[in-house]
């Protein structure tokens, strides 16, 4: 079962799907056109694995909303799942 959460990471505050509560992190990131939504059944099998599986709306996504920089680039993204990996460290 999966619950809502929300983080605040790299100047962005996201909302997240988080399943499981397992000492290893495994941080879910989706792309166009999909969602955190679609990670749930991936992370279900993940948590059952002993994994903590978080699923983040990425930036421009609701609800976590647009980038407040406007920056979309790829090294925005990957900016921002380092500090998601962080926050959840």
């Amino acid at each position: 079962m999966s619950t809502t959460e929300t983080v605040t990471a790299n100047g962005v505050e996201f909302a997240c799907q988080r399943w499981g509560s397992g000492d290893r992190l495994a941080l879910c990131l989706h792309g166009f056109p999909d969602d955190a939504g679609s990670m749930a059944p991936i992370q279900s099998r993940l948590a059952e694995a002993g994994y903590t599986a978080v699923a983040p709306y990425m930036r421009g996504y609701e609800p976590t909303g647009p980038a407040p920089d406007d920056d979309y680039s790829a090294r925005a993204l990957g900016a921002d799942a380092g500090a998601l990996a962080e926050a959840y460290a």
